[in-house]
């Protein structure tokens, strides 16, 4: 689709738009942050311009972690959650405990 054609398209979506809310719907539009009113169609340029930034981010893989390192800091993650700090006992401290006999004594 040409400029021409894509601002006329526009054009009678923002006349429409604006009948059936009660204003002028010019500039409520996503495409209306990219718009200059000095060039020849505003509106068509203003979309491409819009489109053509959403497009480029979305060809843009995002940066991905190999599943090894992942479930490597997953896996060290929940080793170091159970890993428990316990006080060192000395020997000295470490007291037998006496066992009860179960044998009966004869007389």
């Amino acid at each position: 689709m040409n400029k021409v054609e894509r601002q006329n398209d526009l054009d009678i979506k923002k006349w429409i738009d604006s009948e059936q809310k009660g204003y002028d719907c010019c500039g409520s539009y996503d495409y209306c942050s990219k718009c200059d009113k000095q060039v020849e169609y505003p509106c068509a340029v203003a979309y491409d311009a819009f489109n053509a930034k959403q497009v480029k981010a979305e060809k843009k893989p995002a940066a991905k972690k190999p599943a090894a390192k992942k479930a490597e800091k997953k896996v060290e993650a929940k080793v170091e959650a159970k890993v428990e700090v316990k006080p060192e006992v000395k020997a000295e401290e470490k007291k037998p405990v006496a066992k009860k006999s179960t044998k009966k004594a004869s007389k």
